[in-house]
């Protein structure tokens, strides 16, 4: 990744007024989930964008209305408060077909007051007649509107060209390796609590509604001189209890950032134990070949401290944990929290490890030491690392069908072993010497 200082521009405004659909726009794809319902963002969305040679970061915020104590939409607000403290230049979107509403006037009021560059966007310009209504918001004190329609893109490429000039072209990033790490469970286990209490701040929505994090929501942070991208996600449903398309979206997104990520914090609710959705995320995770970490949390609300029993329950019920690190936490209280960073870099290097001719050669000849193997006349004849990220191996035999599965375990446990895999997927394909010349050629 590149640790950058990119201007900072914050997509602001009133629910429903469009502000994913312009940021999807900008953006280039439907990062953000989009529906007709309004409040549907309520965490920050950033994305890195260049235009006209000039690079900037853009935000997308929930919607701006009063809110009640205790009431979601205040949690919402103090996300968006925060926002427009961090940015450099606001993009404040309004409604032309709804006109100006109270709203509007009350965030025009509170934006002026940051003395920060603001644009003016007024979409759903779609017509004659709302290009007029659109120049009633001149009202709001902003200077001139720009007209826009994120349904069809019109307007946009004039926003972001006077953007692109009014911004100065900042210093070269630095290149800095970073590990992406998705945080992932499912509906309720605490995600963003324990978010929040690794980076000590509100920066995700935490609220007592299950699936109350929409979207996956990226997040820079160091720890121990180690950069990650920390990656909120949704909570990950059963196809068959999902209810809204809200729901399917989220979903789609959590397993695009498991997709994207180097590595995966898994939550289990410890006072719930494992559920079969559980298992099911799990398997997608090791699937896609991502460093794993199993976290217990809500460790607090358990009445038993006996930790290594609640583990081998846990393999118990699902064998595939026993290749997986297990940490119990609290992010109510912070307790093992950090610890489970310090757990992710190492497993994100050896999930990048590339043995040289020497070690497999090494491996090759123990393994064909073994009695496992040599009792059944099974012989390795080449050894062959296929890719990284995951660890992939190719294994040749003159007859691939004298494995079984216990074999197959067998040698699997060696590499993992030998590497010291534990944590990490790995992916070992059998094949025999005219197969793998026929491959080559």
């Amino acid at each position: 990744m590149k640790k950058n200082a990119y201007p900072k521009i914050a997509i602001v405004g009133r629910p429903n007024v469009g502000k994913s659909s312009i940021f999807n726009r900008i953006v280039g794809s439907r990062k953000a989930i989009v529906e007709s319902a309004s409040g549907t963002t309520r965490d920050r969305l950033y994305a890195d964008i260049k235009w006209k040679g000039k690079l900037f970061t853009i935000v997308d915020t929930g919607g701006f209305e009063a809110a009640k104590e205790g009431d979601i939409a205040r949690l919402v607000l103090g996300q968006l408060n925060a926002a427009i403290k961090e940015a450099d230049i606001m993009f404040f979107v309004t409604d032309a077909v709804a006109g100006i509403m109270p709203q509007d006037i009350e965030l025009a009021s509170r934006l002026r007051k940051t003395s920060k560059r603001i644009y003016l966007v007024v979409n759903k310009v779609d017509g004659k007649s709302q290009l007029i209504k659109a120049m009633e918001f001149f009202e709001l004190g902003l200077g001139e509107p720009y007209s826009v329609s994120a349904t069809n893109g019109t307007g946009l490429e004039n926003l972001l060209d006077d953007l692109a000039h009014d911004i100065e072209k900042p210093a070269a990033a630095e290149e800095i390796e970073a590990v992406k790490v998705a945080i992932v469970g499912r509906p309720n286990v605490g995600k963003s609590s324990f978010l929040n209490s690794v980076l000590q701040e509100e920066r995700v929505i935490v609220h007592s509604i299950a699936g109350t994090t929409r979207d996956s929501v990226d997040t820079d942070f160091i720890y121990k001189d180690k950069h990650y991208i920390l990656i909120d996600t949704a909570g990950i449903r059963h196809d068959t209890k999902i209810k809204e398309s809200a729901d399917f979206y989220s979903g789609v997104r959590s397993k695009e950032a498991i997709r994207r990520a180097d590595a995966a914090i898994m939550l289990i609710d410890g006072f719930e134990g494992l559920k079969e959705d559980d298992s099911r995320i799990i398997s997608f995770i090791i699937k896609e070949g991502k460093a794993l970490v199993i976290v217990v949390n809500k460790w607090d609300l358990t009445e038993s401290s006996a930790a290594a029993q609640y583990g081998d329950m846990l393999v118990k019920k699902a064998n595939m944990l026993k290749n997986y690190p297990i940490v119990f936490v609290s992010s109510k209280t912070g307790r093992n929290v950090n610890s489970t960073l310090a757990l992710i870099w190492p497993l994100y290097e050896k999930s990048k490890i590339v043995a040289g001719p020497e070690k497999l050669a090494e491996i090759r000849k123990n393994l064909n030491n073994l009695n496992e193997l040599a009792t059944k006349r099974i012989k390795i004849l080449f050894l062959i690392q296929k890719s990284a990220q995951p660890p992939a191996f190719v294994v040749g035999l003159r007859d691939v069908k004298a494995l079984n599965d216990n074999t197959r375990r067998y040698i699997e446990n060696f590499f993992r072993q030998e590497f010291d895999f534990t944590g990490i997927p790995i992916r070992i394909e059998y094949s025999e010497p005219e197969k793998q010349e026929s491959n080559v050629k």
